[in-house]
């Protein structure tokens, strides 16, 4: 934060009774705060007038303070002002690409419908995992990278509406069947028996690993910026998830390999 220190010298002489003010400019590693709130100023007055160096003692935000210099009494008013550079507002780079985030909200969720449903898993794997299409009329526009946050039907059991659950989205942003209207989910069903012995099942997961087509989805969003595909097709990705956590990972890859597009060709792996 620079500092402005205004000074207007008075010589007592018969030929010169004072100076126009002076202005000078100082740097914050130049002025130092005492416990009067003094400041000191190691500001130069010009060796024509005086002869020598003066040190300027200041106080904020008047003071008067007679100085001998050179065998002549000079009086100095000096008055200091600072002022807190401007702030600069950041503007997210992310803003600029057009990232659409939280369109819909938990009070006004979008009325989706399920168009598909597949347990992508063996008979024999020690879990389910399924593959959901559903319908968005293209009324939820989303990036790879992104989710979206699903209501499950009914109620907890203090009676009131199930809270969102957040899924990573599974397809490219024109979404599997390629018309920028539908969006994909790739969810495990959480099954697990407690210490008591008591067999739990995942209120959303379950909820959306049990649907059919045709049935109505709750959905939220989109949401998340953080891990957005790079639009240069030459960056280097390097991808890493365990289980239904290839979500994500699968709508880049859909991108990559399974669609053309003229703006985006992916370079050699």
């Amino acid at each position: 934060m620079a500092t402005a220190v205004t000074a207007a010298v008075s010589l007592p002489s018969s030929k010169t009774t004072s100076l126009s003010a002076r202005t000078s400019i100082i740097s914050p590693e130049r002025i130092s705060l005492k416990k009067v709130y003094n400041v000191y100023s190691h500001d130069w007055i010009p060796h024509q007038i005086f002869g020598q160096v003066i040190i300027l003692f200041v106080q904020v935000p008047l003071f008067y303070r007679d100085i001998s210099a050179g065998g002549r009494v000079v009086s100095i008013r000096a008055q200091v002002t600072t002022e807190a550079p401007a702030k600069v507002e950041k503007i997210s780079k992310k803003n600029e690409e057009g990232v659409i985030v939280n369109k819909f909200k938990p009070k006004n969720p979008y009325i989706g419908r399920c168009l598909l449903n597949t347990k992508i898993t063996g008979d024999d794997a020690p879990g389910e995992t399924w593959h959901m299409v559903f319908s968005t009329e293209g009324e939820v526009p989303y990036r790879e990278g992104q989710s979206i946050g699903v209501i499950a039907d009914g109620v907890d059991k203090n009676g009131k509406p199930h809270k969102l659950r957040l899924y990573s989205i599974a397809s490219s942003a024109i979404g599997d069947f390629g018309d920028s209207k539908t969006v994909s989910l790739c969810v495990k069903r959480l099954v697990y028996t407690n210490e008591n012995g008591e067999l739990v099942k995942g209120v959303c997961s379950n909820f959306l690993c049990d649907l059919k087509p045709g049935a109505e989805v709750k959905i939220t969003g989109p949401v998340g910026k953080e891990m957005l595909m790079p639009k240069d097709p030459n960056a280097t990705i390097i991808m890493l998830a365990t289980g239904t956590g290839i979500a994500p990972f699968r709508s880049f890859l859909w991108k990559m390999f399974f669609e053309k597009h003229e703006d985006y060709k992916v370079g050699q792996l």
